[in-house]
């Protein structure tokens, strides 16, 4: 083989990227601000943190935001390395729990949030080393020069926040995506920063929740508050069904792929049933769960396979599927680490697993929805009516609803009570809740959704003595109860009407 000739001097230029322009194009990586911390975490992990917490800074313009850990901490050039743009070949092997693979980590979910982002990291019996990038800085100088100081309030949190054995802290200042124009005084503007704080509370209680349990349980923490974990797969529940556990071999790693079917809601109660909902609802949340080293990065999706969508019938079935860093290539997963895409063979093993799965949690599904069905010849009762009139649809109350019958026989006032019903048809805002459902389907909740039990329950209550007063049976006026919208979603509560009225 021919030997590769040197080149000559006076056959090229060295460019070297201008660094303002650079580090500006390095902030539109795509990260969220939940996202972007939870790639400060992942570091966090990789060097064995027992503990590891979120701090928001309130102070207007001025506000920072924190990530401290207990790990290992870092040497001189290990934290130099760190900071250094492109520190790692991503095709380069790596340990096989490395969270990272492309170098970028650390800068880029830090440059897409803040313009100063400073690190004090300590080792054991070691002094603590701290660096910072500076963006306007770097602007100014024209140069890539990373500082050795930090500013006071750096130091203050960091102070407070850090291990004092051993361990990291990643601040955030000059937040300009986040507070620019916020003020200090101003109480919507602290509200608006600490709901982003809950915000990132919640994705790390998905995107970590499988550290924060078992023998060796890492400990998150926002604020000084505990991140509780968020079971996808609802695996303390006595009627969730674990499907064969089936490993797929792929370019010498194994690829494990786990299903879930998640109990009827009429197995749950309210809370965990409005807790296994998540943050997008239950419909979104169905399909594959993509983990990496236990990382989840997709927190339900059906892969883009061709013709399956989020229905409501298959919202039963979770998939877990666990990967080795290795093929990270090969699944596509991106720098934000929020995207994954099955290579073509493995497609195939996924959507036989998928079929399979989808069919059981239809069962489940349409078996337990089977039993709210009006029997033959009863039909069910709808407060809402929908009437047609020359190609035109409206909505009325139902008049003979026995619960408006009741109230409308007991007001005093009978005019302003059809008053009140006719204002009411007349102002539903019918297109805005056509749009609303088009656009965000996952966004609209169902009857009662959010309510207490006790508030469902005193709703049925009201009406189970509207039916007894107009002179049904008991038993009749529990049945009638029965097929009255929405209660057919409740038979736990239904079976606590009839306990309750019992002689």
């Amino acid at each position: 083989m021919r030997a590769m000739s040197r080149t000559s001097s006076s056959e090229y230029e060295t460019v070297p990227p201008e660094p303002a322009a650079l580090v500006e194009s390095l902030r539109a990586f795509g990260y969220e601000l939940s996202t972007a911390l939870a790639d400060l975490a992942d570091n966090s992990l990789f060097h064995h943190s027992r503990h590891i917490t979120v701090h928001f800074h309130w102070a207007g313009e001025n506000s920072a935001i924190a990530l401290a850990d207990d790990g290992d901490g870092m040497d001189e050039r290990t934290l130099v390395n760190a900071m250094r743009l492109g520190s790692r070949n991503p095709r380069a092997p790596r340990d096989p729990g490395d969270f990272g693979r492309f170098g970028l980590g650390l800068k880029t979910a830090s440059f897409s949030q803040c313009r100063r982002v400073t690190v004090f990291t300590k080792q054991h019996r070691k002094e603590t080393l701290i660096r910072c990038w500076d963006l306007d800085h770097v602007a100014e100088t024209g140069e890539w020069q990373l500082l050795r100081t930090s500013s006071a309030l750096a130091a203050r949190l960091a102070e407070k926040l850090a291990d004092t054995k051993q361990g990291t802290v990643v601040i955030w200042e000059k937040l300009d995506r986040l507070t620019a124009d916020t003020k200090t005084e101003n109480d919507a503007d602290e509200d608006a920063f600490l709901r982003r704080a809950e915000q990132v509370g919640d994705h790390f209680s998905a995107v970590f929740h499988r550290f924060m349990n078992g023998n060796r349980a890492v400990a998150f923490s926002l604020n000084g508050t505990a991140i509780q974990p968020w079971d996808p797969f609802l695996v303390d529940e006595a009627a969730t069904q674990r499907l064969p556990l089936e490993r797929l071999r792929f370019q010498g790693h194994v690829v494990e792929v786990e299903p879930f079917i998640l109990p009827h809601l009429s197995k749950l109660d309210i809370s965990a049933h409005r807790t296994a909902a998540g943050l997008r609802g239950w419909n979104a949340h169905q399909g594959f769960y993509i983990y990496r080293n236990r990382r989840l990065l997709v927190p339900g999706d059906w892969l883009g396979i061709k013709g399956w969508r989020q229905e409501e019938h298959y919202k039963l079935a979770r998939i877990q599927v666990d990967l080795p860093n290795a093929l990270d290539h090969e699944w596509e997963i991106d720098v934000t680490k929020s995207r994954a895409r099955p290579p073509e063979k493995l497609r195939r093993e996924l959507v036989r697993i998928g079929e399979s799965t989808r069919s059981v949690a239809k069962r489940v599904y349409s078996h337990r929805g089977a039993k709210l069905v009006p029997a033959e010849g009863q039909e069910r009762v709808f407060l809402w009516e929908q009437t047609a009139k020359h190609n035109q649809v409206s909505y009325r109350v139902n008049r003979d609803h026995p619960l408006v019958k009741q109230v409308r026989a007991a007001c005093s006032d009978a005019p302003k009570f059809s008053a009140l019903i006719r204002l009411i048809e007349e102002t539903i805002p019918v297109p805005l809740i056509t749009i609303t459902d088009r656009e965000k389907p996952d966004q609209t909740i169902g009857p009662f959704e959010t309510s207490k039990e006790s508030e469902i329950l005193e709703v049925m209550r009201q009406v189970f003595a509207s039916l007894r007063a107009s002179g049904l049976s008991r038993r009749e006026a529990l049945l009638r109860l029965a097929h009255f919208e929405p209660f057919p979603r409740f038979p736990e509560l239904l079976q606590t009407i009839q306990e309750e009225d019992e002689p």
